[in-house]
């Protein structure tokens, strides 16, 4: 199993005193001690108009993180396609894979906040069509030739995107979905799946995979999960609660608004802790253990900074999970 980080950058007023300035410092001293470790890749999401200044610029942060790392690879989980033209981020996709030097990977996602499409003036029901042309785009823009394409959203005659990027065939790009319908298009894509629920979800992509003819074993599976290290779970929870709250309580409200079922992001305090890995050592490797059995992924992100903490709080539990959980979970 690999370890990776997840970073939204989400500093809520209500939560933080931190300057934004302040905050970013401390997100990038988390990210710089990550490049040194046996982390796999951080991974940034993205949201727009949200007023604890969840990350928006996702390109550019990315670019940021490659250039101040050396190891670590850097990647979206998920970077929301219909509001990019493909091939600006094409473009970009590949300068950040260049100056990376192939350590980028891409997780692409349709969004479904109605007020990020009404702001972009997007039409909602164009979002899969629109997804689905910028990957195509994608692919053969990352050869370094010129192409032509011709969609329902996007026309273009002699295009050609330089420079090539350093990976073979571009960024690896993973599917981010939730529902059984768009788990299996994961399948017929032939990408990786970001899985963000669990257990059910990874079973669906893998039978999917293998109606197809596929070998899951040849694919990759990102999961998330809470993880905080600390003295004790009473310390833990403490610390998080307030993050993990407010969070639940704002995707809740945002799916609700999308007509999607929010059954798994209820803001119940008692529901959100027995689902978080949390407290001393043992206990965390404990359930973690358990949890990887459980959940069948090749990759578990671990969503230790929550909104609204302390970005030292998350990096003494992230130096703790470094030094005291991870050398025994990777002895087996």
């Amino acid at each position: 199993m690999k370890f990776s980080y997840l970073m939204g950058f989400r500093n809520p007023r209500e939560l933080s005193k931190l300057a934004d300035a302040e905050f970013y410092a401390g997100m990038f001293e988390q990210i710089e001690y990550l490049d040194q470790t046996g982390f796999e890749t951080i991974w940034t999401t993205e949201h727009h108009f949200v007023d604890d200044g969840y990350l928006s610029s996702v390109m550019p942060m990315m670019a940021a993180i490659a250039a101040r790392t050396k190891r670590v690879k850097v990647g979206s989980f998920v970077l929301l396609a219909p509001f990019y033209h493909p091939l600006r981020l094409a473009e970009d996709a590949a300068l950040i894979d260049v100056i990376s030097n192939g350590r980028l990977r891409l997780g692409i996602g349709v969004g479904y906040r109605h007020e990020e499409f009404e702001i972009f003036q997007i039409p909602r029901k164009e979002r899969l069509g629109r997804t689905l042309e910028t990957i195509e785009i994608m692919k053969r823009a990352w050869t370094g030739e010129r192409f032509d394409f011709e969609g329902k959203h996007f026309n273009f005659r002699n295009a050609r995107v330089l420079p090539k990027p350093v990976s073979a065939k571009g960024p690896e790009l993973l599917w981010g979905g939730m529902n059984p319908n768009s788990i299996k298009r994961c399948a017929r894509l032939d990408l990786g799946f970001a899985c963000n629920l669990g257990a059910a979800e990874i079973k669906q992509f893998h039978e999917a995979l293998r109606e197809l003819g596929k070998d899951p074993a040849a694919y990759n599976v990102v999961n998330m999960a809470t993880v905080y290290v600390a003295d004790s779970e009473d310390q833990a929870w403490n610390e998080i609660a307030p993050g993990m709250l407010y969070q639940m309580k704002l995707y809740q409200k945002w799916l609700a608004e999308g007509g999607i079922e929010a059954s798994n992001f209820r803001p119940d305090p008692e529901t959100l802790r027995k689902s978080a890995i949390l407290g001393p050592p043992d206990r965390v490797i404990e359930h973690l253990r358990h949890f990887i059995e459980k959940h069948p992924a090749t990759e578990l992100t671990l969503n230790m900074q929550q909104p609204g903490l302390d970005p030292k709080l998350a990096m003494r539990s992230l130096k703790r999970f470094v030094t005291e959980v991870l050398p025994v979970l990777n002895k087996g």
